[in-house]
């Protein structure tokens, strides 16, 4: 029984050396860099794993994915480590490599877009089209959560590609697509949380290619003629566009007319009439103004859009010289608009102050009428202002009285 047993000892030792001596000198090399490898990944020595993953790309010739999975993510910490720039950067320049030639054989994964993407910016030499391709497609993914730096990096990189364009159909696109992105990168920042300084820092880019009507109103035209089809996209896109003339104080322009009429033939909603309100305000067709937010009031029954509604009609019947009326509106608002609402009804009221009352005290009484609106609205300083202009105390003892009726608000003030 000892014999049979030494002698199976031996048969497998023999097959154990036939089998490594049929192995050859490449092989044996190409396991000893994934071992090393993997003992210095043990020890998070990053910088030595990725050394020994690359010489062994070199010599064995056939990563599988497995392989190359670890190996950029051996290289990714080596980068996130790495303190000297000169270095990083050349590690920055491995990877992009490595990606390219996993992605040749099949084993890149497209998860890894925006992060491959930023690495391409960050490179000695960047490939910024390339490195948009991956942007695009990483952050419009369905679910994508890009960090604050992949978004400033992606809207820094479309900006980059827009300045250095001379191609004028090329150039007109990208203008489009930072103008959109715009909108879209703000809505993300607000979803996600992002910090202030990301929203800075992609209006800064913004602004500096759109900075007055002039740079916007030229080229909308174009921009109409190439909206989405789908209907929801379509009045995103054009919502967006008067935004952004709203923004750039151009909605005295005929384009943003087009693009008001544009929006309630979409979608004759309650946004597409508000806008048509806000349009002849701005033309000063204050009556039509009116009717229309008063037309939209009955679009929603939402208490705080009324509540809104009714505070752009209040504010419009105001700059129209109606002040009984934008007073009567204002006094019946409530909720936040409520403090607004009353500073304007003191506004009115000190408008109408000569022509309320009989006598001089009467009518100097509207202003401290006035100035208990504006104390109940908030705003001291407007408060005080009117009160100087009230009955002295002179007045008051002249006239032999400590208290006047405003017939034309009914209310009571006092000395």
């Amino acid at each position: 029984m000892k014999l049979q047993k030494l002698l199976l000892s031996a048969l497998v030792l023999v097959s154990l050396s036939a089998y490594s001596q049929e192995e050859t000198e490449q092989e044996r090399e190409c396991k000893r860099m994934r071992f090393l490898a993997g003992e210095d990944l043990k020890i998070k020595n990053y910088a030595g794993a990725s050394a020994y993953y690359i010489k062994g790309e070199a010599i064995c010739g056939n990563y599988d994915k497995a392989n190359y999975d670890r190996m950029i993510g051996s290289i990714r910490n080596t980068i996130s480590a790495e303190a000297d720039k000169v270095k990083k950067t050349a590690y920055i320049d491995t990877i992009i490599g490595v990606y390219d030639r996993a992605e040749q054989k099949g084993f890149y994964d497209q998860a890894n877009d925006l992060i491959r993407a930023s690495y391409m910016i960050q490179s000695s030499k960047p490939n910024r089209a390339a490195a948009d391709v991956l942007f695009t497609r990483g952050i419009t993914k369905v679910g994508a959560v890009p960090s604050e730096t992949q978004v400033n990096l992606y809207y820094s990189n479309l900006y980059t590609l827009y300045s250095d364009c001379v191609e004028a159909a090329k150039k007109t696109e990208l203008k489009k697509r930072m103008i959109s992105d715009y909108f879209s990168l703000s809505k993300m920042v607000n979803d996600l949380k992002m910090s202030a300084k990301t929203q800075e820092n992609i209006t800064t880019y913004f602004n500096n290619i759109v900075r007055s009507c002039e740079d916007i109103l030229p080229d909308l035209k174009g921009f109409l003629a190439t909206l989405p089809q789908d209907k929801e996209m379509k009045k995103k896109a054009v919502v967006n566009f008067m935004t952004l003339l709203e923004t750039k104080k151009c909605t005295d322009a005929k384009e943003y007319e087009m693009l008001v009429d544009t929006l309630n033939m979409i979608d004759p909603s309650l946004d597409g009439k508000l806008a048509k309100a806000r349009l002849l305000v701005s033309k000063k067709r204050y009556s039509e103004a009116v009717a229309a937010f008063k037309e939209a009031k009955t679009m929603t029954t939402e208490s705080a859009k009324i509540e809104e509604i009714e505070y752009m009609i209040a504010s419009t019947q105001f700059n129209s010289g109606s002040y009984n009326a934008a007073y009567s509106t204002a006094m019946g608002i409530s909720g936040e608009n409520r403090s607004e609402a009353l500073h304007l009804a003191a506004k009115c009221v000190a408008q109408l102050a000569n022509s309320c009352g009989s006598s001089t005290i009467e009518r100097k009484a509207n202003f401290l009428y006035a100035a208990r609106l504006a104390d109940q609205a908030g705003q001291g300083g407007a408060a005080a202002k009117y009160r100087a202009s009230g009955p002295t105390d002179g007045e008051w003892f002249d006239a032999g009285i400590s208290s006047i009726n405003l017939s034309c608000w009914n209310v009571t003030v006092s000395k």
